[in-house]
């Protein structure tokens, strides 16, 4: 479903049957059978950030692995929506995590969520990237590409010249040119 690459070259993939690392000879596969603070099996993000460590969305929250153990977190602990579509992590060292109500942010210690009434469009967040500006870019999921400098949300759709409004990914070159992976 999902994959990252770690400092070390290894290869980490989220999967329909939990998480398996691939160190170019062996694989090392994590289950909820074989660590108990997985959130569940069916991965549908990953995302291993600057400290190593792996974090993994599914439809029931978000768990991250330091090496050692996983350790969960769910709407209980401040996520907008469990079922999280996308994780990424920004210069500051913010985990972004997009998921079907919008967009969750965790700094380590402090979620910060924000939603439609926020001023995001409905269809929660798909997938997020990051300027040289700092500005956010969010994939919706229904309506379109969503710029966040920090204070307002900025809505980009066909009627601007997207190829679809269904957002799957974002790639931002050295140039700062946006590049959207839709649905079309």
């Amino acid at each position: 479903n999902c994959v990252d690459v770690d400092a070390n070259d290894f290869v980490w993939f989220g999967t329909q049957n939990g998480v398996s690392k691939f160190d170019g000879t062996n694989w090392e596969t994590h289950t909820t059978s074989t660590d108990t603070g997985l959130v569940h099996n069916t991965i549908s993000a990953i995302c291993v950030i600057s400290n190593g460590d792996v974090w993994i969305g599914s439809d029931y929250g978000a768990s991250k692995y330091d090496g050692t153990s996983w350790t969960t977190y769910t709407e209980t602990d401040g996520l907008a929506d469990n079922r999280i579509n996308h994780i990424a992590q920004d210069v500051n060292g913010d985990l972004w995590f997009g998921n079907y109500d919008g967009v969750s942010v965790f700094d380590g210690t402090t979620w910060t969520s924000y939603t439609m009434a926020d001023g995001l469009p409905f269809g929660g967040v798909s997938y997020t990237s990051f300027d040289s500006n700092g500005d956010k870019w969010l994939g919706s999921g229904l309506n379109g590409l969503i710029k966040f400098d920090g204070t307002t949300f900025t809505q980009y759709t066909s009627s601007d010249g997207l190829l679809s409004n269904i957002i799957k990914s974002i790639a931002i070159d050295g140039q700062d040119n946006k590049w959207t992976g839709t649905s079309d």
